[in-house]
């Protein structure tokens, strides 16, 4: 897919294209910059056969950083409702309303935290 510096910023996720028009200026992208039809833009392709994608090779050149949206995962994970899981752990008729003792809330925080991870 041969897209324009904006569009590759949007696939990527950053909110502005500095950082490909950075890469792009220093020769960190030249085997993925690609003639468009109009010669005013600055085209890439985002999975150049034989080649690491666009984004690995942007991975490989630039620092991680956790909350970088560059280093999320190519697809999206499912979107998983943890509260039924936490439900189907719990046996919900033993444990009535609140307030609930220290050992509930333990418990509680446990099986929440159990939820969340599978």
């Amino acid at each position: 897919m041969i897209v324009n510096l904006r569009e590759a910023q949007q696939q990527l996720g950053f909110k502005t294209p500095y950082t490909l028009r950075k890469a792009v200026k220093d020769g960190l992208l030249d085997d993925y910059l690609r003639v468009g039809p109009d010669r005013r833009c600055t085209y890439l392709e985002l999975t150049p056969p034989g080649m690491p994608t666009l984004r690995e090779r942007i991975q490989h050149k630039t620092a991680f950083h956790g909350n970088s949206p560059l280093w999320d995962r190519d697809e999206p994970a499912p979107c998983r409702d943890w509260t039924q899981q936490a439900n189907a752990f719990l046996d919900l008729p033993q444990w009535g309303p609140p307030p609930w003792s220290r050992d509930q809330w333990v418990t509680l925080r446990n099986v929440i935290e159990l939820a969340v991870e599978s």
